[in-house]
This record gives C-alpha cells, structure tokens and sequence, in this order.
C-alpha cells in the first residue's frame, strides 16, 4: 500500500556541474548528531568519486496534523539542516518529504540500487538507523554506516 505522490520541499539545491558519472550519494537524516556523521562520512567519499550528496529528509508530520502543516516550520528546519551541512564542510542538496512513514517515503523516492549512506551511534545492539540500513539493503539499496562514538561527559 503506497502513497500516490509525495510532497517534496527542495530547501536547497546548489548548482552542479555535470560530470561524466553523475554519481549521487544520498544522506538520509535520522537525527543530528548521526547525520552529521553520515555527511562526513559522504563528503570523504565524493571527494574521490566526483559525485554529488543529497540530504534527504523524511520528515515525519503526526497523524493530528494536516500533512502539509508539519508542527515545526520549514524555516527552522532548513536553518538547522543548513548548519549541519555547514559544520560538515559539505554543499548538499536538501530535500525534504513530509510524510507519515519514513520507511515508505524512502522507498519511493530513493533511486533503485541508490547509494545512501545513514549515521549511527557505535553501540552493541542495533540501532534505529541500521535497521533502516538493513530494510533498505533488502530492497536494493547500497547502504553504508557511518557509525561513531558519543562524547560522554561526567556530571
């Protein structure tokens, strides 16, 4: 069961220049802290490749609200995501779904066999974004895991 159409909200789109590969590797925002690990880990792997990064952005609006009224403005969203590219020293295109199922706007929208790399704390249980990694693996996505470790710091 599918949706007839998503809507898209290209926040950012900078201005490319063609390349002979047109290579894209897609970043899916989980959250901040593992995003901007998945960004750094896409910048290291564009600089080789040529290719191109979009952030895509699933953002999840609760069922109270009207789909096209999510609670937190697209303004502040796309300050936040700006700054976060910023902090990774990349120049992505952002794009972002409002939507009711990550997983299903994922699937709609990424490219068969896309490249998409995910973010994820270095921990012993699998997290929410390798479960996610594992979903998009089965459906034919080449994904890779940026894990890292969190900054803890005693109180």
């Amino acid at each position: 069961m599918g949706y007839p159409s998503i809507a898209e909200l290209r926040l950012l789109d900078p201005q490319r220049t063609e390349s002979a590969t047109d290579l894209h590797i897609d970043v899916v925002f989980t959250d901040f802290d593992e995003t901007r690990a998945a960004l750094k880990a896409a910048a290291a792997l564009a600089t080789g490749l040529g290719a191109n990064i979009d952030l895509i952005v699933p953002h999840i609006v609760p069922f109270p609200l009207q789909l096209a009224q999510p609670a937190v403005p697209p303004g502040f969203t796309l300050r936040r995501l700006m700054d976060l590219a910023s902090a990774a020293r990349v120049q992505p295109s952002i794009r972002v779904y409002l939507c009711r199922d990550r997983v299903e706007t994922l699937l709609q929208v990424l490219d068969p066999g896309a490249l998409v790399v995910l973010g994820s704390r270095n921990r012993w249980f699998p997290t929410t974004p390798e479960r996610l990694a594992r979903t998009l693996r089965r459906k034919g996505h080449h994904v890779i895991v940026a894990r890292y470790r969190e900054n803890r710091t005693a109180i």
